[in-house]
Parts: structure tokens; sequence; C-alpha cells
């Protein structure tokens, strides 16, 4: 079981869902880069459920983080973040453990893991190990921005429904609106249709998916390699890695299909000294590697396969095909809890990707601590 992800800066999670505890390890950072606890707790908000649209499981989040942080600064050494599980009913899976649940990693994780696998509440498989996830690489947001590199992400599409935008040219003011966020949207007409349409899914015993659009301003050009680990590569490895992500694309992506070369190149120009593009149809990225215009991606959330309503699927121990009906605590959605996992595993990359160009103190204070 592979659970680590970056060249020089590495991310290990590990935990299952109903575990006494997640956690993740932070390995290749520099000594030095400032660690804000206030943040981090911030980061855990944004992911955390709440209302009708998600899950009743709520969890605290109370994080401890036990090695690699000394007097508020990072140490050199692997950083390390413990999350306890205090809000579990196991006994809600004890009853459907051999009823594999249609869209979810049950059938697969029993194929491969022989049945020794931890099946409450998915196990090692659950969202629930994203916390962890953005946890650490908060440390990685908070250092991008010290650097003056903002990572934002909002609700492109739920349900059908469509949000604004990006505007191209306040999007550092997007950026910065959304982290505040708890609901990441542009237009709040459009929030407000996309909750009910939650609701109303939920009412039904249903979920929905929708389609998460991600900026990322003030990555210098030049990062990034030319083919194994192109900027897209790494990013696309990285944000498959999320439960429920199932298409990326970059810039016009798919749209490009249909359009002409003269449609979809970017012209380039002089703008106060420096090279810029007129558009940004290729989303920040040529052949790999960044050009210094904003990296816009899209990523497609499938609707949470955890549904309340009766599914067919087999029963593994009988041999026989079965109609499941779940129980439990199930997100009706949880496209407005990724986004927060979907600017994390962002952060971990482009940080890899900059600690790979110019060295790993990249991020680090520019001065030695007592100057």
């Amino acid at each position: 079981m592979k659970n680590t992800f970056g060249n020089n800066i590495s991310l290990t999670i590990f935990g299952e869902s109903h575990g006494a505890e997640i956690g993740a390890v932070l390995d290749g950072l520099a000594p030095g880069i400032r660690i804000d606890e206030d943040f981090i707790g911030h980061q855990l908000s944004l992911r955390r459920p709440s209302g009708k649209i998600s899950t009743a499981r709520v969890e605290k989040d109370e994080y401890r983080i036990v090695s690699g942080v000394f007097e508020g600064y990072t140490t050199g050494a692997p950083l390390c973040i413990l999350i306890p599980n205090t809000n579990t009913n196991s006994k809600d899976y004890s009853k459907t453990k051999d009823l594999p649940r249609p869209g979810h990693a049950d059938f697969a994780a029993d194929c491969k893991y022989h049945g020794f696998e931890d099946y409450r509440g998915g196990g090692h498989f659950s969202g629930r190990i994203t916390a962890a996830l953005v946890a650490a690489c908060a440390v990685l947001v908070s250092a991008l921005r010290d650097k003056g590199i903002l990572i934002g992400t909002h609700i492109a599409c739920l349900g059908g429904i469509n949000d604004a935008k990006f505007d191209q040219k306040c999007l550092a003011e997007d950026i910065n609106g959304l982290s505040s966020a708890s609901f990441a949207i542009l237009d709040e007409s459009a929030g407000e249709q996309m909750r009910r349409a939650v609701e109303e899914a939920r009412n039904e015993g249903d979920s929905l998916g929708g389609i998460l659009e991600t900026a990322v301003a003030g990555v210098p050009s030049g990062v990034g390699e030319p083919w194994f680990d192109s900027v897209e590569s790494m990013l696309a490895h990285g944000l498959f890695s999320i439960p429920g992500i199932k298409g990326v694309e970059f810039g016009r992506g798919f749209e490009m299909t249909s359009m002409k070369g003269s449609e979809v190149n970017d012209p380039f120009r002089m703008e106060k000294g420096r090279v810029v593009t007129a558009t940004n149809n290729n989303g920040g990225i040529n052949g790999g590697i960044t050009n210094g215009m904003p990296i816009i991606f899209r990523c497609a959330v499938k609707p949470t396969p955890s549904i309340f309503k009766a599914q067919e699927t087999v029963d593994m121990v009988k041999g026989e095909n079965a109609v499941l009906s779940i129980e439990g605590r199930h997100d009706p959605a949880i496209i407005h809890r990724a986004r927060v996992v979907v600017d994390s595993i962002t952060a971990l990359v482009v940080a890899d990707l900059l600690a790979g160009r110019y060295g790993t103190d990249y991020l680090a204070m520019e001065k030695k601590k007592g100057e």
C-alpha cells in the first residue's frame, strides 16, 4: 500500500475512518517555515461538514503537531500531524459489511486486501483521511502565500447550476474572497440555488456532483519539466488521488477540441517589462512548464456513492445477488468540502515543483533565526 506522494517535498498519509487517529507526515520541508496554527484550524474548518448539505458526522479535528516544529517554525525534520477520530458509529457498517456499495471502493478493496481491510466508514479509502492531508498542507498553503503565490478553488458547477467565472483582472481578490468562504462560490445567487439542489437530492435519498475550478496566481515562469514531471502530469497525479475526482482538465481543456489553433493559441506581448499572454486558454502552462500566467484547471467531482436509495449489489459471502439499503451518516454532496482538499494537493505539488527548481529553502525564511 503506497501512501506517499512528492519528490522533493513529500506527503505520507495514514489512518482509517473509524480508527483511533488519522495523520500525515510532511518530509523535505526546509527549516524556518512559519507555522500558523490558527490557519491550520481555519483550513480544517473549510473541510468540516455543516448543515443539511453535509454529513451529520462532525469531528472537532483537534490536531496535534508531534514533530518537526519548534518555537513556531519548522526544524527541517519530518513534520507529523495527528488528528483523533472522536465521532464514529461503527455499528452502522457491520450489518452490510459483505454487501459492497456500488460506486465505492468496498469491492475493489476486498479484492486487493483479501478481506483484512478495515471496512468501517470506508477505512483507509474514506474521505475522512483528507482531514490530515488538509492540516499538513495548510503549512504549504501559508508558506506559498508568504511568497506571493495564491491558490483558490470555487464550485464552478453543482447539479447543473453554474457559478460565475474567475475575473482574470482581479484574480487575487477572487482568491482571497474564496479563502474565507465556507461555501466557495463567486456568485452568491448561484450558491443559494446550489444549496437548495443539494438539499433536494438529500431529501430524495440521493446525491450530486459537480465541477471545481482552481486558480494559482504568482507562480514564476520556468517551473516544471517537459515530460513525465510536467506541471499538468504532477497536478493530475495529485488531484486524481483525491476520493471522488474523476476528471481533470487544464485551461480550456476539452473545449479546445472544437476550436481552431488560431482561437486557442495565447498571443505573447510585453506588459510592464514582462512577457505575458493576451489570453490564457492553455491555463498558464506551455510544454509542461509554467509561463508565468495563472495556472487554471478544473476537476470533475462525482456524486457521493453512499446514498440512501436501495441499490443492486452482491453478497460476497453467500455468492448471490442482493439489494443494499445503507444506514449511517453520509454527504449528499462532497464538492463543497473537497475544494479545500484540492487547494491542499495543489499547494503540495506547487511547493514540490518549486523546491525542485529553486531548492528546498525556497519556502523558508530569508534570514537565519536570530538575525
